[in-house]
């Protein structure tokens, strides 16, 4: 999954990524896209690491990109959403921190009002975007139409009014084939979008409200910089310190892989245990192919059993004695957290 890191100036954009990545970006502007790959905390994946003592031990993945900043009033060529097309959704950095060394474009701070600045560069990609199918629809139509054409027109001009207005295409009332259509564009405001308000230390507790269905997590970026030096006793005793559980950068790492709908299945044994993405909803036998196509296409069933229930007996030998484990076929929904073992024949 990639993530696209946006902003306006000043936000903590090139923080936040590089204490993500650990690639530093401070003390220079972005000019493209910067990419860096994280690891997905999992606890339960530690666990089984601890009673299986693998070789190896495979975490899911994530994808962050830094986006150049945004800048209030692009046009087409400086837009950059109309360059982040295969991002899969977009974290938006808003400030809500005082730093008297830091030039601010407002001279104030005020999260909600860089949101709105933002949300006009996603409407305005997306118009991009719309205005120039019309315009190959029109001349289509001129020349030879069909009723499929005549219908995508249609189409666009209501995302055209809702866009106008507003209002994400994702939030626009369409029917199912209308949804088809649109997923075969690269519209950017289909995709989840998230907003990250970097903050003071004292406001982490803070509520954000922001419109469109919009979600957010507050990250104090001077504080984490600070937790990162410490060693891991001294990261935990300053988090309990706090009284927090976990650093705000795991906690978006988290939160950005679930925003997305995303859950992690598991796989474990004495060469390696490993967490594995797949959508929300995924069956046994699609679930199988992001291990191998093979597998998926020799499947014949899954051995499953939940994480909290092997936790509980405690035990591989233990769980199987108590009957937690269960053969499940190809049709069977996984849940997050299913420890699975595949049995197939190809």
């Amino acid at each position: 999954m990639k993530v696209g890191i946006l902003g306006l100036e000043f936000a903590g954009k090139k923080t936040i990524f590089g204490l993500l990545t650990g690639i530093k970006k401070d003390g220079y502007a972005v000019s493209r896209e910067e990419v860096g790959v994280v690891d997905v905390p999992d606890e339960r994946l530690e666990f089984l690491a601890a009673h299986y003592n693998p070789k190896k031990k495979t975490f899911t993945k994530i994808e962050f990109n830094l986006l150049p900043p945004v800048k209030k009033g692009s046009d087409e060529k400086n837009n950059v959403l109309t360059q982040a097309k295969e991002v899969d959704m977009f974290a938006v950095v808003v400030r809500d921190f005082k730093d008297d060394n830091v030039f601010h474009h407002e001279g104030s701070v005020d999260p909600l009002r860089d949101y709105a600045s933002i949300k006009d560069e996603f409407l305005f990609s997306d118009l991009l975007l719309v205005e120039t199918r019309i315009e190959r629809l029109q001349k289509q139509i001129k020349t030879r139409s069909t009723d499929q054409a005549v219908k995508e027109k249609a189409l666009m001009e209501k995302l055209k009014a809702g866009l106008e207005s507003g209002i994400f295409i994702k939030n626009i009332e369409l029917d199912a084939e209308s949804r088809k259509i649109i997923n075969t564009l690269s519209f950017v405001t289909v995709k989840p979008i998230f907003a990250v308000v970097n903050c003071d230390e004292g406001k982490l507790a803070s509520e954000y409200k922001f419109p469109d269905g919009v979600k957010s997590i507050n990250i104090a970026a001077k504080l984490e910089a600070e937790i990162q030096e410490l060693d891991e006793a001294g990261k935990k005793e300053f988090l309990s310190s706090l009284k927090l559980e976990d650093t705000s950068l795991n906690r978006l790492i988290k939160f950005a892989y679930g925003y997305g709908s995303l859950i992690s299945f598991l796989t474990a044994g004495g060469d390696e245990v490993r967490s594995w993405t797949i959508s929300n909803g995924t069956t046994a036998q699609k679930a199988a192919s992001v291990i191998h196509s093979d597998i998926e296409k020799g499947f014949i069933r899954a051995e499953v059993v939940a994480f909290e229930d092997f936790k509980k007996a405690g035990s591989e030998a233990e769980a199987k004695k108590l009957g937690l484990y269960r053969l499940e076929g190809k049709e069977y929904i996984v849940k997050d957290g299913d420890i699975i073992e595949f049995r197939f024949n190809v």
